[in-house]
């Protein structure tokens, strides 16, 4: 058993906003580091509820406003790390920054130890041809401070992991360094003694509303099978879904604000998740497979490292959704228990040994 760091520990982390992927990262990072402080430009109320309050260190707390624009937000990300940066040495001992835009900008200005889990490295920044919301003119200026700080920090950091070998490559292709794949965890206590509590048959799209995640995609492919979807999560598209929605020749019904284990409940209740983006890794296709659900996924990025073909799902090449229908059939017949088996390759017990193992071999080199 790995045992924590010892000395002065920071997790830095861009956000703890709603609990996504990454806040659920910061989350396992802090109970595998219980002594290690939390920093982070932007902490909502209710950010990573699992760490103690006085664990976390923001510049700004409850900036609900000003994250309904995410510029808004990456520009004050921008604007923290060069303050916290160079106090680190004389505050800390080793930094792990679990990253996805930002956070291991601090090595740039600081010769204290640091290792970075990385999410991904920002892609509209540096894949913009998989995430295009960096289109206006202040954003692409943003981009550009993303990749040139990037740059500097990269060599300085001690050590990399990515969250799939997807990410690996990417990390390979902008930056030049190698990283140890760790996969993120999952709660599969959220999952357990979950039953479908029957009804009428449904697909499932679950996700933040927007454009890449292509949730317009699932209610295409619901329509070109015959059945009902649900359609769960929140964001800036949900007027355009509504409207979609309400023009589809199947029942769609959209479903927000929707507790954790509403959400759990969902996916137990869905006879498959049709999920069609380009996923660094994919939480949400792991945990609908922890429900018990089959998954259709495109046979790319960080689903073809989770989604079994033809044993937990189907992986699909392209976007054609009377191909994705002809599998929803299938889909559902597969076998759920072997869904669950799958995901058990993924808890939070396994991820916490692995990130230990990993921080102590980079400490130690």
């Amino acid at each position: 058993m790995s045992t924590p760091p010892t000395g002065r520990t920071w997790i830095t982390a861009e956000w703890l906003s709603e609990t996504g992927g990454s806040e659920r990262v910061v989350e396992r990072l802090a109970a595998a580091m219980p002594r290690a402080e939390v920093f982070t430009p932007v902490a909502f109320a209710q950010g990573a509820p699992s760490i103690a309050r006085e664990r976390i260190h923001a510049a700004f707390r409850r900036p609900e406003a000003l994250m309904r624009r995410r510029e808004a937000a990456a520009a004050m990300n921008a604007a923290s790390w060069s303050t916290w940066g160079r106090t680190l040495d004389r505050k800390a001992d080793l930094v792990v920054a679990s990253h996805h835009m930002s956070s291991h900008w601090t090595a740039a200005y600081s010769d204290v130890p640091h290792v970075s889990y990385v999410h991904t490295p920002a892609r509209y920044a540096w894949f913009p041809e998989l995430d295009g919301r960096a289109s206006s003119l202040p954003a692409r200026a943003l981009c550009a401070h993303i990749r040139r700080m990037d740059r500097k920090a990269a060599p300085r950091v001690r050590a990399y992991a990515a969250n799939s070998e997807a990410t690996r490559q990417r990390i390979q292709q902008v930056w030049d360094r190698d990283a140890t794949v760790i996969h993120p965890p999952i709660d599969l206590g959220r999952f357990a003694g979950l039953e479908p509590a029957g009804g009428e048959p449904f697909v499932l799209g679950l996700s933040r509303f927007i454009t890449y995640k292509r949730l317009d995609f699932v209610i295409e492919v619901a329509q070109a099978a015959g059945v009902p979807a649900k359609i769960v999560g929140g964001g800036a598209l949900e007027e355009e879904l509504r409207a979609k929605a309400a023009s589809a020749r199947v029942p769609v019904e959209i479903v927000t604000g929707t507790t954790d284990a509403e959400v759990a409940q969902l996916m137990a209740d869905a006879a498959v998740l049709v999920y069609p983006a380009v996923e660094d890794f994919g939480l949400v296709p792991v945990e609908a497979m922890a429900a018990g659900t089959p998954v259709l996924a495109l046979d790319e990025a960080g689903t073809r490292e989770t989604v079994v073909d033809g044993v937990t799902g189907y992986l699909l090449g392209g976007l054609d959704a009377s191909a994705w229908a002809d599998k929803v059939g299938a889909a559902m017949a597969l076998d759920a228990a072997a869904c669950r088996t799958r995901a058990d390759e993924f808890s939070e017990e396994s991820f916490e040994e692995s990130i230990l193992e990993w921080i102590s071999a980079a400490v130690d080199s």
